[in-house]
């Protein structure tokens, strides 16, 4: 028998390889969860930043400002144009 520690998981005991193999390769072979719902639309103007980087008023390189267009929410809150 053998260990395994994965990151951010526990030690886990397999008898076999083959064990260990056959776990991985459902893992693998699982589809991956969504990061966001379907129906989210991210903001085209910071491209889900939630923010823009913008000259300094001292001249002195850029500063990160909140997207006007999506208000910092990094989401589009108005519909897209084929909703409408």
């Amino acid at each position: 028998m053998f260990s395994i520690t994965e990151p951010d998981s526990i030690p886990v005991v397999y008898p076999r390889w083959r064990d260990w193999r056959i776990d991985r390769r459902e893992a693998a072979d699982a589809e991956p969860l969504p990061l966001v719902p379907h129906a989210t639309s991210f903001c085209a103007m910071c491209w889900g930043q939630g923010r823009i980087w913008q000259p300094a008023r001292n001249g002195e390189g850029l500063i990160p400002q909140r997207c006007s267009y999506c208000d910092g929410q990094r989401v589009s809150l108005h519909p897209p144009a084929d909703a409408m």
